[in-house]
């Protein structure tokens, strides 16, 4: 044991080992956290709901109403419970890519065309601007476009009363960057420290698991997300990736 821990590569091994063992361990114990409430919420109206049919008043339609309510309760929280676990094995399983050559610029089009009659249905502006020059990532685009479309959909909830979402492209010859802002309430000092932690969320109703997913996502992709914010004026998340250079190379000589 000694000699193991005298070798910095397999101390550095086995201090993974003990990190990735406290990260599921806390998934874990996240997840568990998280279904007690719907499965208890599940729970109390499939006794109410045994009780009413069991009653022998004669009032059916009342019966049959009351049924009728519990098991649209008993559906959204199974619905929740579906949700729950595919974003939870999402987040737990590697995502397996399939790379391409994308241009950032095209991928942001389609995220606008698919999520503007939604946010115009909010009252919100979407402003967009892209780069004159392809952009071109070695990306999985769908995946991409699900971290895109999260980022947007949080900005989206951000916004109740409506307002403005701005995203924009931008680069520094090696890195893209895309950042999408909007006009919302703002997120706290307090929330923002915690924000990509899993089964954190400052929604009702919320999984807490969608910036964890899409952080692992940019990561995977060798990128890195980072957002600011102030409350009561908006947020901006950033998606920063490394560029590729698509151009062909120079034509070999047959000769």
């Amino acid at each position: 044991m000694e000699q193991i821990l005298d070798n910095p590569d397999a101390a550095l091994i086995v201090e993974r080992c003990r990190q990735t063992i406290a990260e599921m361990a806390e998934l874990a114990g996240g997840l568990a956290h998280e279904l007690r409430n719907p499965l208890s919420t599940i729970m109390i109206n499939l006794r109410l709901l045994a009780e009413d049919l069991q009653d022998g008043r004669p009032d059916a339609d009342d019966v049959r109403r009351r049924a009728l309510l519990k098991v649209e309760t008993l559906r959204r929280e199974a619905e929740r419970l579906q949700n729950l676990f595919d974003e939870f094995l999402a987040l737990a399983s590697p995502p397996r890519l399939q790379n391409r050559l994308v241009d950032l610029n095209g991928v942001v089009k389609h995220l606008v065309e698919f999520f503007e009659p939604l946010a115009h249905s909010k009252g919100i502006e979407i402003q967009v601007h892209v780069d004159k020059s392809p952009l071109t990532c070695s990306a999985d685009e769908r995946l991409l476009s699900q971290a895109l479309l999260n980022i947007a959909v949080n900005a989206q909830e951000a916004m109740p009363d409506g307002g403005i979402l701005r995203i924009e492209l931008a680069h520094d010859g090696k890195i893209a960057t895309v950042s999408v802002s909007d006009t919302g309430v703002g997120i706290s000092g307090d929330d923002g420290q915690r924000i990509f932690q899993p089964f954190y969320s400052t929604k009702a109703g919320g999984t807490g698991l969608g910036l964890s997913i899409t952080r692992r996502i940019i990561r995977e992709h060798g990128g890195e997300l980072s957002f600011e914010s102030e409350l009561g004026r908006g947020s901006t998340f950033r998606i920063s990736l490394p560029l590729v250079d698509a151009r062909p190379g120079p034509a070999e000589s047959t000769g």
